[in-house]
């Protein structure tokens, strides 16, 4: 079973085994994700025009959702989907493509969180058929990679060639168990998948609402890697340096945590040490087995700890003196012995699809004022209930 639906010493293996994959220097190339960007831009292309303007009308957060499965899977399986460009990647009976039964599927996972060990009340045909689909084409990338792994290419790789990053068979190098190896990858695929599609999407509504951030941000940018006819792609050291995106992207999973809510099942009788009695400062008696409820989107929303201004979106707090130790108070990626180990993969993936976009764009406004407002979609991930559709030019 993949990471996150186990415990202990099963959880401890699953942490090992995965760990060295997310090293620092297997998602520093950014090479690959110029690729995806460069039909990313030929989709806004293709969109409709605004008239009298070269303004073009985008729905951002499926374009966003489309581009974050290509460059997972290629990350992941050593070859994109073809999501970006609707190929269909289908088990040949041409009834449900990759893309489409891992959304099912999902979306059956946030039906069945709620029931708790009731789970399997919510079990439709559909759901177990996207589940079959996207496990059996997961197996197919599995057979490939460990048929790749033999002696004979082993043997090959060692006399110089080339040798892509693929996590998949970083992994096989680890465990050639057929299970696991789906199991994990499956997972991993889960919690990123869709959370970087989120902070995206969060991301550019925030900036069309924030004309004044948009343009200090492209100023930034500017700088350090130009943009229009001087932009060059930025390196991984560059986007780091970027300490208005680092603020920016801070405040988005502050206010629009991709996970917003979660929870715990205690493995032994204990307390949390206040939240309990009339003034909310006692202590509150855990028992084996009970579930722990918390809300990451109420948490990052306190106003003792973000100050009055905590339901607005601000990226310059980040940089004062209030927030220098802000600690268990904003937790997107967790924290503490299962804190996400994509946390890095994530932040330079979106710090770069972030900067791309705004070395190519000089603006970006709301297409419809009624979309001021926030609408949630909350299931395993909190997207926009309305989408993003903006003007792009």
């Amino acid at each position: 079973m993949g990471i996150f639906v186990v415990d202990g010493i099963s959880w401890s293996h699953s942490r090992a085994l995965l760990r060295p994959s997310f090293d620092r220097t297997n998602v520093a190339d950014l090479s690959q994700l110029e690729g995806f960007m460069q039909i990313f831009f030929s989709k806004i292309n293709e969109s409709p025009q605004q008239p009298f303007t070269h303004s073009r009308v985008v729905e951002l957060q499926e374009l966003f959702q489309r581009l974050t499965m290509d460059s997972s899977t290629n990350f992941l399986f050593g070859k994109p989907i073809g999501a970006l460009t609707s190929k269909k990647f289908t088990l040949g009976n041409g009834e449900m493509t990759f893309d489409q039964a891992f959304d099912i599927a999902q979306h059956g996972l946030a039906m069945r969180a709620p029931l708790s060990s009731f789970y399997w009340l919510y079990n439709g045909r559909e759901f177990r058929k996207a589940c079959l689909t996207a496990r059996t084409q997961a197996a197919v990338y599995v057979s490939h990679t460990l048929k790749k792994l033999s002696l004979a290419e082993k043997k090959a790789e060692k006399e110089g060639l080339d040798k892509k990053y693929v996590f998949l068979e970083e992994l096989a190098e680890q465990t050639q168990d057929p299970q696991v190896l789906q199991d994990q990858v499956l997972s991993v695929m889960l919690a990123g998948r869709d959370t970087t599609a989120a902070l995206l999407s969060w991301t550019f509504l925030c900036l069309a609402k924030n004309p004044e951030v948009f343009k200090k941000l492209r100023a930034e940018i500017s700088v350090v890697v130009g943009v229009d006819e001087n932009a060059r792609l930025p390196t991984q050291a560059e986007l780091r340096s970027m300490q208005y995106l680092r603020w920016i992207i801070q405040e988005v999973l502050r206010l629009y945590p991709p996970v917003a809510i979660n929870a715990r099942r205690a493995l032994h009788p204990t307390t949390l040490p206040y939240g309990g009695g009339p003034d909310g400062n006692s202590p509150i008696s855990i028992r084996k087995g009970e579930r722990v409820a918390y809300s990451t989107f109420s948490l990052h929303r306190r106003t003792e700890v973000y100050g009055p201004d905590a339901q607005e979106f601000r990226p310059e707090r980040w940089g004062e003196e209030a927030l220098r130790k802000v600690g268990w108070s904003w937790l997107p990626f967790n924290g503490g012995p299962r804190i996400c180990i994509g946390q890095q993969m994530a932040l330079t993936h979106a710090s770069y699809f972030i900067a791309r976009m705004m070395q190519v764009y000089k603006e970006i406004t709301l297409q419809d004022s009624s979309s001021v407002d926030d609408a949630y979609d909350t299931k395993l991930v909190m997207a926009s209930g309305r989408g993003v559709h903006v003007l792009l030019s």
